[in-house]
């Protein structure tokens, strides 16, 4: 037999469910440590601590945190805990992270876990931008954001069941997940980065620090977006969609902090505070400017990936992109690409085999040659085949093996475009070769350099052979903060890549 309730039982279970919910909520209102005001949140402080503790473990699994005794964690570590030490939650343990990324990034986790990546690191031209942006993530933390945005989900779940009593409701799935990722990706909404704003000038104020460096530090931002759109608008010829990380939901720069500006309490200590130049940068000197050596990085037209001994090199017009994945490459404007891919080999086999193995039994192999090369066994091919959102496709294959370890390259276009590319995909696979750090240099690295009459940044990039690939001019100047067409006093220090 089916029970079927009646609506009066229906109506009399959601009266008591509804009251016992408005119950909840009242029990639920708390001070916000750093408004003072009251919020409804359904999480004590120590639930708050334990999705700290659980989301920086799933942090720790999934990115590639630099050592805590590494001289720059050490740094940011120093400069996070003095502003930590005034905001309006002393009393909890801060933990301040870099991830070795070079995306251009910070964000926090509730209970006092602060990340920024190395990316955003080395953009910054003074310890008051980096207290700057350590602030606002501290910020995020004293107003308990996380908790706010997990009691919101959770009043979505709570106003579901409300309306669905006898209907069986999903429980919020990875909600960890989704708070890292939110964090990360879209920052806590429009009203906490602004909140964050606030905060972050009130505590770098008290900490001792000049408050001008919260508008420095995002005009820097905008400007790397900006060169960012500049370079993928050259490479593909179409504006890319705007992406601005952890910063999508600011309004305006200027307009932002100036209006938190005129909030805060400190507006005196404007321009008085500390700013520190100097240390900054000599704490950045010798880091790698773009990829670490464990992860290949592009010298001028050259990859290098010393952990893998291995490097190639790229014509002019190609764009180069380096993942965990692959490394991949698009001609300038052109439907011409490359895909690099390292394989462990589970067992012997020669290039033809491997090559006929990966290409697929619709694919057709032709002009097969065979070779050696620095202790390669190298294999090339042209391969008749279609790939998808390409259709007819003619690529030119070339596979490096050595012991267990193989490197495919693939360089492919459209069949009846194909041959006005061979000679930019030969060039890349005949450029193959084992990597010598004593011959062949190191990744671009942070150096100091002092500034002088007559120079410019065009200057330093053509002294540096073009060291970070297309627009080195415009990364140098982004580096110290300007664009282009700004140069720094002489005799001031700033950083270029070597």
């Amino acid at each position: 037999m089916t029970f079927r309730p009646s609506v009066s039982i229906i109506h009399s279970s959601r009266h008591m469910l509804m009251l016992c919910l408005v119950a909840a909520l009242l029990a639920a209102c708390a001070a916000n440590p750093a408004s003072k005001k009251q919020d409804f949140v359904l999480m004590s402080e120590q639930q708050e601590l334990n999705l700290g503790q659980k989301a920086a473990a799933q942090v720790a699994s999934q990115m590639t945190l630099m050592p805590e005794n590494d001289p720059l964690v050490k740094y940011v570590n120093k400069v996070g805990q003095r502003v930590a030490a005034v905001s309006d939650r002393p009393e909890l343990f801060y933990r301040f992270h870099v991830v070795d990324d070079t995306t251009i990034n910070a964000f926090a986790l509730p209970g006092g876990y602060i990340y920024i990546y190395r990316g955003l690191l080395i953009h910054m031209n003074s310890e008051a931008e980096l207290a700057a942006v350590l602030a606002h993530e501290v910020g995020h933390v004293t107003a308990r954001h996380a908790v706010q945005r997990y009691t919101q989900a959770q009043l979505y779940q709570v106003g579901a069941m409300v309306t669905s009593i006898f209907v069986p409701v999903p429980q919020v799935a990875g909600q960890l997940s989704d708070l890292i990722a939110n964090a990360v990706i879209s920052g806590y909404g429009r009203q906490a980065e602004l909140q964050s704003d606030e905060l972050s000038i009130r505590y770098i104020a008290k900490a001792g620090y000049d408050v001008e460096a919260t508008k420095s530090i995002l005009e820097t931002l905008k400007r790397l977006d900006d060169l960012d759109s500049k370079i993928k608008e050259d490479t593909t010829g179409k504006r890319p969609e705007k992406y601005h990380g952890a910063f999508a939901s600011h309004p305006e720069t200027k307009k932002r902090i100036d209006e938190a500006i005129l909030k805060s309490e400190h507006t005196s200590t404007t321009g008085l505070g500390e700013i520190g130049h100097n240390t900054m940068l000599a704490a950045l000197e010798g880091y790698p400017y773009g990829e670490s050596p464990e992860q290949g990085a592009m010298v001028g037209r050259r990859f290098i990936h010393p952990d893998l001994g291995i490097q190639l090199t790229f014509p002019e017009e190609w764009v180069v992109t380096n993942s965990p994945q692959a490394l991949t490459a698009v001609k300038r404007q052109q439907k011409a690409y490359f895909t690099l891919l390292p394989k462990e080999l589970n067992k012997r086999q020669n290039g033809e085999e491997l090559l006929r193995e990966m290409a697929g039994s619709r694919a057709t192999l032709s002009n097969i040659q065979s070779s050696s090369r620095d202790g390669f066994e190298v294999t090339q091919a042209e391969i008749d085949t279609s790939l998808k959102n390409v259709g007819s496709a003619h690529l030119l294959a070339t596979i490096f093996m050595r012991g267990p370890k193989a490197y495919l390259l693939s360089s492919w276009s459209k069949r009846k475009e194909f041959d006005q590319f061979r000679d930019d995909f030969k060039a890349i696979a005949e450029s193959f070769h084992s990597y010598d750090p004593n011959k062949d240099g190191d990744v671009p690295r942070i150096a100091l350099y002092t500034w002088a009459n007559g120079d410019r940044w065009s200057k330093l990039a053509s002294s540096s052979k073009d060291i970070l690939g297309a627009f080195t001019a415009d990364k140098l100047a982004a580096l110290n903060g300007m664009g282009p067409q700004q140069s720094p006093a002489a005799g001031t220090i700033i950083k270029i890549a070597k």
